[in-house]
């Protein structure tokens, strides 16, 4: 994975915020260095394309929603816990950066450079696979229905956190998105337990 410098790492988040703020077409080198306020050879010095940027934005939201795995693998936990903890993670990092949120769920941000949508289909894939492995081991231990199959639960549980999402941004991050959004959690339970 890789690591950013500390100028690398402000470029990233400037990055970041232009396109949550201004949307994708507004991510030139020339904006970035206005908002720093350093010269476009300095940002140059850091990453050699537009395209390297956009690579390192998302390589930096792989680092950072990926940091929680150990949490979530503990030895130890339920199946159930396991979903609380993924599921927790993202709102409250959702909360403390609202732009990579806007970034992360914007659909058309990296659907038209194949580089990109491939790096970013691979980090959904992960997501998907930590959240599954979850979900399975809940079915297992008999606390999640056996019956609906594990895609769908998946599509179920990051579908829904997915539209609140959305809906706070859309709402100017007008509620408490980890209070709704645990909220959400504790309604698809009751709806996919077993008791």
């Amino acid at each position: 994975m890789r690591k950013f410098s500390s100028r690398q790492e402000q470029i990233v988040k400037t990055s970041i915020n232009l396109i949550a703020n201004q949307g994708i077409q507004q991510l030139t080198i020339k904006h970035i260095s206005q908002e720093i306020g350093i010269s476009e050879p300095a940002i140059y010095r850091h990453f050699q394309s537009k395209m390297d940027i956009m690579v390192a934005v998302l390589d930096y939201f792989e680092k950072i929603t990926l940091s929680f795995r150990q949490d979530m693998m503990k030895p130890g936990l339920t199946g159930i816990e396991r979903i609380e903890i993924f599921l927790l993670n993202r709102y409250q990092l959702f909360t403390k950066d609202h732009a990579l949120a806007k970034v992360m769920f914007s659909d058309e941000s990296f659907q038209y450079e194949a580089q990109l949508s491939q790096k970013f289909l691979g980090i959904i894939n992960d997501h998907r696979n930590l959240l599954v492995l979850a979900i399975r081991q809940a079915q297992l231990e008999g606390n999640i229905l056996s019956d609906i199959p594990y895609p769908h639960l998946f599509q179920i549980i990051v579908g829904s956190m997915r539209l609140l999402v959305n809906r706070w941004g859309y709402s100017n991050f007008s509620f408490d998105l980890k209070s709704e959004g645990m909220s959400l959690w504790q309604t698809i339970k009751k709806v996919i337990q077993t008791q």
